[in-house]
């Protein structure tokens, strides 16, 4: 049973003091942090999770709790799929924000404004980006391995947004490309820089609710320029999403989400590639592309009486087989 550590955000994206709710000081997130995580140093891979709309904080444990038991049961299961993953002992740390609000258009549009005043007028960027900052400070590096197994020892840093929570890591890590830390380049992917030793090394989001164009445009589309994510950006989508359809439409100007039809722009960064069952590998493009739309319309179906239709439906095995492929290319 995976063991899921929690932060919380206020409706301004303080960091909630986990000993008594109130608001950190920006100064004092830091040692807050220091205080209350201790990365233990047999930990392999930290996985940290930021869930979307709708979701109270009880919901987006469970969400967490339910989503990493199935990464844990399919490595597991299947270990010889993930051969770079030679030993899986994982962390997971669920970062939980105020998301509730009626399943209506209006409701929508007000997590959404409230997403985007955390992020660029409150604390939470800082907030994460200090989070990162702290797993990097107290992890182990990854080693290289042999040449030709590309395998490595150490401890991979990946981020898994729901929704709105994609958003959130975006900005976050942004913000923490601003400080950049020493630390070695060890990563299988082609985008890491000498400006930035240090890396995260996944990115996926489910469902991110963004304008389809997102990416090329700021804030979004820093990104794509050196930063300190040295990984491709992993957009699941479904145009059974139906709040990334015509709930999202209505409030950004008549574009889709994301979640519903993918990234459309910058065409060149773009790759699309179906959600596999995980008896299926992957074969990521050569050369790699930036952005990789995942299509997950065969899996991501529910709907019936859920307003916002197929939105939430991405507790499956085939994403758990995308998270572990990642976290096993990233080595």
């Amino acid at each position: 049973m995976p063991v899921i550590d929690t932060l919380d955000l206020n409706p301004r994206g303080d960091l909630c003091h986990p000993a008594d709710g109130e608001p950190v000081p920006r100064d004092a997130v830091k040692d807050v942090l220091e205080e209350h995580l201790a990365l233990d140093e047999d930990t392999t891979d930290i996985f940290l999770y930021v869930h979307g709309w709708r979701t109270t904080p009880e919901k987006a444990e469970d969400a967490a709790m339910r989503l990493f038991r199935m990464v844990e049961d399919l490595q597991r299961g299947r270990p010889d799929h993930y051969p770079r993953i030679a030993e899986f002992r994982p962390r997971y740390l669920c970062v939980r924000w105020p998301a509730k609000s009626p399943p209506t258009t209006a409701g929508y549009r007000a997590v959404r404004e409230r997403a985007a005043a955390m992020s660029h007028d409150g604390q939470a960027a800082h907030v994460l980006a200090c989070l990162l900052g702290y797993f990097n400070d107290h992890r182990e590096f990854p080693a290289p391995g042999p040449d030709v197994m590309r395998s490595a020892g150490g401890q991979y840093l990946h981020c898994v947004g729901h929704s709105f929570g994609g958003r959130f890591l975006s900005h976050a890590i942004m913000e923490a490309s601003s400080r950049p830390a020493e630390g070695p380049d060890t990563l299988s992917w082609p985008w890491s820089s000498e400006t930035y030793p240090w890396t995260v090394d996944s990115l996926t989001v489910f469902q991110m609710a963004a304008p389809s164009d997102a990416f090329a445009h700021p804030p979004f589309s820093g990104l794509l320029s050196d930063n300190v994510l040295n990984a491709p950006i992993a957009l699941t989508f479904s145009p059974r999403d139906r709040a990334l359809g015509l709930w999202h439409r209505q409030t950004e100007n008549g574009k889709n989400g994301i979640g519903h039809h993918g990234a459309t722009d910058p065409s060149e960064h773009l790759h699309t590639m179906p959600l596999h069952v995980p008896s299926v590998p992957y074969a990521f493009p050569d050369p790699p592309a930036r952005i990789l739309n995942v299509d997950a319309t065969e899996i991501y179906r529910e709907s019936g009486l859920r307003v916002e239709g197929a939105h939430s439906d991405f507790f499956h095995p085939e994403s758990a087989h995308l998270l572990l492929t990642l976290a096993d290319h990233a080595r």
